[in-house]
């Protein structure tokens, strides 16, 4: 008996020698070294394991595109949100521009042919195509979307060090909390009573109400969000009714490829209107929509941009 079962361990070390000789078995040490990686948490509790410099990168948001070229050489995306290419719509437009191929989805099967090293998605992405890419094996960071200021400074900061780019993720938080005080400095000289309210309308309806971003963002810039003034729920259509009980003194149209015409003459041209501040006073302006969807790094200034547009005496008054 010992001599078979010493026959069978001999024949066995035999067969490795040989498979190993012939090229069919690798040591771990053999072969295409893997990416030196680091571990990152990932907004839906995973430990994500990311190259530590990656280079093919896809961002499944163009807010998230926006961040990244601000953090990154175009070459280094293998992929870009169409939205993103818009002038009016990214202020990384003419960056975003370089990338190839433009895309309007993300299907699972498009992103896995791109052969991304590194995927970051926002968390509104569906949890089978996290999980679908995970499984392929590419490393997928899911990041909570900023629904307030502080929440898109932490963007741009989580999407720095899943790149590995730290310091410039602090250098634009620190850039943003240079313009935080310089609105709060412009916006101490304007009494309460006389700032304006503001209805920002998008072809979402309800996106720019209560709870909204852009409801954070005017707290900032000193002016009252017309849905929240008068305490409409959030997600809720600014209906007829509702937009009169608003009474705002500014409407902004958001601006991509021109002004939303249908959009501008629901209120230009709705006899109902004619008698609200903003119709009498020639105040529906559009705005580039970089600056009303701002999710990124640009928004101190775009906030400072808008301020400057509903109290254009503070342009003066800045320089004094």
């Amino acid at each position: 008996m010992n001599k078979t079962i010493g026959f069978l361990i001999t024949l066995m070390i035999l067969l490795c020698v040989c498979l190993a000789g012939c090229g069919l078995i690798k040591s771990p040490n053999e072969g295409a070294q893997t990416p030196h990686t680091r571990y990152v948490e990932s907004h839906d509790g995973v430990q994500v394991g990311v190259p530590e410099n990656p280079k093919r990168i896809l961002a499944l948001s163009s807010a998230f595109d926006t961040i990244l070229l601000g953090l990154i050489e175009p070459e280094r995306l293998v992929g870009i949100n169409k939205l993103s290419t818009y002038e009016e719509y990214s202020l990384e437009a003419k960056r975003a521009k370089l990338v190839k191929p433009v895309m309007s989805s993300y299907p699972l099967e498009k992103i896995i042919a791109l052969k991304p090293d590194l995927v970051i998605a926002p968390d509104y992405i569906s949890a089978d195509v996290i999980s679908g890419l995970r499984h392929m094996g590419i490393a997928t960071v899911v990041v909570s979307s900023g629904s307030t200021v502080e929440g898109v400074i932490k963007n741009v900061t989580d999407v720095a060090h899943i790149i590995g780019e730290d310091d410039k993720g602090r250098f634009y938080k620190q850039k943003i909390r240079r313009e935080l005080d310089e609105l709060k400095r412009l916006g101490e000289s304007i009494p309460p009573e006389q700032r304006k309210t503001v209805l920002f309308v998008s072809s979402m309806d309800g996106y720019t109400g209560t709870g909204s971003l852009f409801d954070d963002m005017c707290k900032y810039m000193y002016v009252y969000n017309a849905p929240n003034r008068i305490g409409l729920p959030p997600r809720i259509p600014f209906g007829e009714e509702r937009v009169l009980a608003m009474n705002p003194d500014y409407i902004f149209i958001p601006s991509y490829k021109g002004m939303d015409k249908n959009l501008a003459d629901r209120y230009l041209l709705n006899p109902a209107f004619q008698n609200l501040p903003a119709i009498r006073e020639n105040r529906v302006k559009p705005l580039p929509a970089a600056y009303l969807y701002t999710m990124n790094q640009h928004i101190g200034e775009a906030m400072l941009a808008i301020m400057h547009t509903v109290y254009p005496q503070l342009e003066r008054n800045s320089h004094d």
